[in-house]
């Protein structure tokens, strides 16, 4: 008798949004509250119906911050991962 298994997945896009195209060219899907219930329906069998969904989320609704390189760590947990940190100011470049 096969054993069932929970797995997640985290849909990304091509084409970031305005605030994050600088930092990656990928980012998750991130669905507004009122499409919860459509994104998870099963009884949903065309792909058309959701692919609207997978749109890059309003840059307006988000913020972007430096955060410690704790966050780089796997055994860190906690709220100080996404805890906004002061970056030191750049005195110069890399090569002079």
């Amino acid at each position: 008798m096969p054993q069932s298994m929970a797995t997640t997945k985290n849909p990304t896009r091509e084409s970031p949004n305005d605030l994050l195209a600088d930092v990656h060219d990928r980012m998750p899907v991130i669905l507004s509250v009122e499409h919860y219930d459509r994104w998870l329906d099963p009884g949903i069998h065309a792909l058309e119906s959701v692919l609207a969904l997978l749109m890059p989320y309003d840059s307006a609704l988000m913020r972007r911050y430096p955060v410690s390189a704790r966050v780089n760590v796997v055994t860190n947990d906690g709220p100080e991962c996404s805890a906004p940190v002061d970056l030191p100011a750049q005195t110069g470049s890399l090569f002079g």
